[in-house]
């Protein structure tokens, strides 16, 4: 049996039924609230997934470029390797060099040596090129004589003579030019003479 009045009884109701709401309320609040932090979550998860994914895609691919260099790479120094094994000119390098370098003045420096075979209508020749500086114009036609007194050396010319500082020191800057003959045997100096002795 309730004493209470009726409104009391009645405000008691809605309280509790305000309560009941509210706490409802709070209950789907809080699942809403889990349920977003774990999309959240989980979406980070997938986000972070697709990073490594496409980096690790990434390090693939420039693996795949690297090895399609190397490749071509390969491909180019065996074909430069047939062409050497292939060709039918043998040429010692060293003793060229040897004896343009026992051909030169003292007073001269060679900066830029240049030898390229080229085909004529006589046969294969090396088409050749000094560059360098001397200390005088006497000692640019001191080499150009020597060299076309020298074999294999032919067709020899200066191709130009022309003023230079080097070091605060005036000189000449010069280049000669010269032609080999490949079908023709000639010696060549093995060693390259220091003060007067092989």
């Amino acid at each position: 049996m309730n004493l209470l009045p009726e409104q009391y009884v009645e405000r008691s109701k809605n309280k509790a039924r305000s309560s009941r709401v509210a706490i409802a309320i709070i209950i789907t609040l809080c699942v809403v609230a889990t349920a977003a932090t774990h999309s959240r979550l989980a979406m980070n998860s997938a986000v972070e997934h697709l990073v490594i994914a496409q980096s690790r895609a990434n390090s693939a691919l420039e693996l795949e470029v690297d090895a399609t260099s190397l490749e071509l790479r390969k491909a180019k120094l065996e074909s430069f390797i047939n062409r050497y094994n292939n060709e039918k000119i043998t040429f010692a390098m060293g003793d060229l060099v040897a004896t343009i370098t026992n051909l030169l003045p003292t007073s001269m420096t060679i900066e830029d040596l240049s030898l390229d075979i080229v085909q004529t209508e006589e046969g294969k020749r090396i088409s050749g090129r000094l560059a360098g500086f001397a200390s005088s114009d006497e000692s640019i036609a001191s080499l150009v004589s020597s060299l076309h007194e020298k074999e294999p050396f032919g067709e020899v010319s200066m191709d130009f003579s022309k003023s230079r500082t080097v070091r605060g020191m005036r000189a000449r800057e010069f280049r000669v030019s010269f032609l080999i003959n490949l079908e023709n045997d000639w010696e060549l100096s093995r060693m390259v003479v220091v003060g007067g002795e092989e």
